[in-house]
């Protein structure tokens, strides 16, 4: 699988607001902050409104103490992890290749909890060639038996209970920066403030309204009052084995491709698509009992309702616009960046992005569409990293509908280099770059250190070199499994030049 992210120059879309806070290790680099029109932020106040007196909770962290609240501390240490519990799908899949990712985003004297082997080759690169800072690894205990998410295994070891609550102790605020705001990360810091008597804040939602951002069913009928029925595609919700078949049936009867989505999946997992003469050649009960032997072949756990809708074919675009969703007191959403997506394959699997080239005024629409959606998000509690997937459905952009798919309410595999190359340039969009995540491509296993020598002259090193590589994670080359590493250049084409001859040379065999 290979991925591919370039940047060019920022389209201004609306007024600038004043920067965003958060901590140094987390830049926001607005490309945009869209003026939200007066009539669409009452309308915004009155969906939020509903949606909390139909559901109290949504937003709510009361139930995880006073001390601990969304956001992010300017001050005091933080607690970086990546943990997929709670997607669907994810847990039955194995080892995670990318546990690693959160050490891009912690700074120095931060904490990184990794559940994979540690990797000091890695650790060090990034301390001494990137410059990240000197982070504090936590590798909490492997458990026996069934897999341990990693906050309960962080909450099982001593040692690093210890160490996490004495620092918030000594500071009075612990941030936690996890890959998506689940209940085990709640969990977490709900116990370190209670121990600490400390303030913790979590740069994620609270776990309900985490639950419903990534859930597809729900965040398809937001966009429903947020911008109307035609920004989405035909989507129905199916509750059972019969009405998922004869909704298949009756949408193939109609268009050439259906596809059926497990709702709280990422990544396309839980993404079955199929074309309408595969549906209409089976009898209802044939139908019925292959789309559930397919879907339980995905991991699908056999939870209820799944997602049925109409595949947009043809399309002249994909686009997925990244934002950053602050606390209300700090002004509206920001758009960070708007890129295309590339999938592949019969469920549609991403495989990478590059920043959309659009005309303005596409660029403006999916900019303002995507402020509005995220606005409804802050108003009902949620704070940190979001994207919107989209899909330009159509044969050309003068005929083509915008339709937002999906919602994904989390870090991944665009925004965590988006924010890396912030870091390390100031500004992603001055060295446009590229990244390569190529798996299940079978190559000499490499340390890091071997693979720092490989690259030679070709290595990033900030305040030497300022166009190269940059490593992201380790455990892909380790294992002789495939590649992740991003390209900067002062261009997109010498990025991706570079990207592909750099593919040559960590996959060349030793001689």
């Amino acid at each position: 699988m290979t991925s591919v992210i370039e940047g060019k120059p920022p389209v201004a879309t609306g007024r600038q607001s004043n920067p965003v806070r958060t901590r140094a290790s987390l830049p926001v680099v607005p490309l945009a902050r869209p003026e939200i029109p007066d009539k669409d932020s009452d309308r915004l106040d009155a969906i939020a409104a509903r949606l909390l007196r139909e559901e109290p909770a949504l937003g709510d962290s009361a139930a995880f103490g006073e001390r601990v609240a969304a956001g992010l501390a300017e001050d005091g240490r933080a607690l970086a992890f990546e943990d997929h519990s709670g997607l669907a799908l994810y847990a039955r899949r194995g080892v995670v290749l990318t546990e690693y990712r959160p050490l891009l985003l912690a700074g120095d004297g931060d904490f990184v909890a990794i559940g994979e082997q540690p990797d000091p080759g890695f650790e060090a690169y990034c301390r001494e060639i990137l410059g990240l800072g000197q982070v504090e690894r936590l590798f909490p205990a492997p458990e026996d038996g069934a897999p341990i998410r990693l906050p309960t295994r962080l909450l099982h070891d001593a040692d690093a209970m210890n160490r996490l609550v004495e620092a918030a102790r000594r500071d009075g605020v612990i941030s936690l920066i996890t890959y998506y705001g689940n209940g085990g990360c709640w969990v977490l810091g709900r116990e370190i403030a209670a121990r600490s008597g400390a303030q913790v804040r979590i740069a994620a939602a609270p776990p309900r309204l985490t639950r419903r951002v990534n859930d597809k069913l729900w965040f398809a009928d937001r966009v429903s009052e947020v911008l109307g029925r035609r920004a989405r595609p035909m989507t129905y919700y199916a509750y059972g084995p019969s009405a998922l078949a004869a909704e298949l049936r009756a949408l193939a009867r109609r268009h050439e491709r259906v596809i059926v989505k497990v709702p709280d999946s990422a990544g396309s997992l839980g993404n079955l698509a199929v074309g309408a003469e595969d549906i209409l050649r089976r009898t209802f009960v044939e139908l019925r009992s292959w789309v559930i032997e397919t879907l339980t072949g995905l991991h699908w756990d056999g939870g209820w309702p799944l997602l049925v809708g109409v595949w947009d074919s043809p399309a002249v675009g994909s686009p997925s616009v990244q934002t950053w969703i602050p606390e209300a007191r700090d002004g509206p959403p920001v758009i960070e960046g708007i890129f295309e997506q590339v999938v592949e394959g019969p469920r549609g699997s991403f495989v990478g992005a590059v920043p959309v080239d659009l005309p303005d005024g596409w660029i403006m629409r999916l900019a303002h569409e995507a402020a509005l959606l995220a606005g409804l998000l802050q108003r009902l509690g949620y704070y940190g990293r979001c994207s919107f997937d989209a899909v330009l459905a159509g044969r050309s952009l003068q005929e083509a509908e915008l339709h937002w798919i999906e919602c994904n309410g989390r870090w991944g595999g665009v925004s965590i280099p988006m924010t890396l190359a912030n870091r390390l340039t100031g500004n992603w969009r001055r060295r446009p770059f590229v990244v390569v995540q190529r798996e299940a491509q079978p190559l000499q296993p490499l340390t890091v250190d071997q693979a720092i020598d490989r690259l030679g002259e070709r290595l990033f090193r900030p305040g030497v070199r300022d166009e190269g590589i940059v490593i992201l994670t380790p455990r892909l080359m380790a294992e002789g499994r495939g590649l992740h590493f991003m390209a900067l250049a002062r261009t997109g084409e010498a990025a991706r030049t570079m990207a592909r001859d750099c593919v040559a040379v960590l996959s060349a065999q030793a001689r």
